[in-house]
């Protein structure tokens, strides 16, 4: 991961709230959750933990150890990152639209 984006994910926990980023974490996708969360140092994973359930917080460790092992491209990484980030409003806009207008047949 790029340093920005490690520090961006750094800046968005440590400027929110505890009860508001208990409520993100606890609503975010658990592999979504680990990709943001593995760029962090393992002391600042743990003291994040007791904000979210016990059993979620198992469940992101056991998907960064799995993601270790995955051959998950740059790419797919940096899309789940940006999503990551947009459950904290920060995620990098992409010009242009994702969505094509279906062509009509007459």
């Amino acid at each position: 991961m790029p340093r920005d984006v490690a520090a961006a994910v750094r800046e968005s926990i440590e400027g929110t709230d505890a009860t508001r980023l208990q409520n993100i974490l606890m609503r975010m996708p658990d592999k979504v959750c680990a990709v943001g969360l593995s760029v962090l140092s393992v002391e600042r994973r743990r003291a994040l933990y007791p904000l979210i359930a016990a059993a979620k917080a198992a469940r992101i460790e056991e998907e960064i150890r799995l993601e270790t092992r995955r051959r998950t491209s740059a790419l797919v990484k940096a899309r789940i990152m940006r999503s990551f980030l947009s459950y904290f409003g920060r995620a990098a806009r992409t010009p242009g639209t994702i969505w094509i207008r279906p062509k009509r047949r007459d």
